[in-house]
């Protein structure tokens, strides 16, 4: 089995009934885990001793998940739920590195050299259709049909979570195929925190999708 050193306060998400519901550990025992009781949107879940729940630990450079069972409770400034030691253990990329496989369109312009450029300014007929690949908090690659060269910026524009997101990622890896088309690996060293985090926010909620079929 991995091995995972758990620590107090670290985050945990429960999955129940299709929902995730954030927790923490509170306390580790030889014999248990005490957390927090599981909470969405301020909504607290019942949970009954001998439910069995799946578990996501927030370790220092991984995600690990797991099955545990309901053992008790306890009453302290806050309830606490007592739960078993896992059993066995999977090991998950750290999200924000993870490179999610996706096949969706998005919109592009090829910025050259030029790597800062007023969005309200572009024109929407200027851009061009491409084929995102795959995505990560740090980088993505996308499948275009017309030249791209190495160190050129492009500005992607892709639907995340229902909201347009634009970021100007620099072509670090071309090939071309046989049909003519360009796979451009992008480095997204350009978009503010809070653009990074909707990515990787969005590329967790795909893992966690995934992981319901595990």
């Amino acid at each position: 089995m991995i091995k995972v050193e758990f620590k107090i306060n670290k985050k945990l998400e429960i999955l129940i009934n299709e929902r995730y519901f954030h927790s923490n550990i509170q306390d580790i025992t030889s014999e248990y885990m005490a957390i927090s009781v599981p909470i969405n949107s301020g909504e607290y879940v019942p949970l009954s001793k001998g439910a069995i729940i799946d578990v996501i630990y927030y370790g220092e450079k991984s995600l690990y998940k797991f099955k545990a069972t309901v053992i008790g409770r306890r009453f302290e400034n806050i309830p606490i739920l007592l739960i078993s030691k896992p059993v066995e253990i999977k090991k998950i990329q750290r999200r924000k590195y993870v490179r999610m496989p996706l096949i969706k369109t998005v919109k592009y312009i090829n910025l050259k050299s030029e790597k800062k450029i007023n969005i309200n300014t572009i024109n929407k007929n200027s851009y061009l259709k491409a084929m995102l690949i795959d995505l990560s908090g740090s980088g993505m690659r996308v499948k275009v049909s017309q030249e791209v060269k190495l160190n050129d910026f492009l500005l992607v524009s892709l639907l995340v979570n229902g909201e347009d997101i634009n970021v100007i990622g620099k072509s670090m890896r071309i090939i071309k195929d046989n049909d003519g088309n360009w796979f451009c690996g992008l480095s997204l060293d350009f978009i503010d925190n809070a653009t990074r985090e909707k990515i990787i926010k969005y590329i967790f909620q795909l893992m966690r999708n995934q992981m319901k079929k595990l």
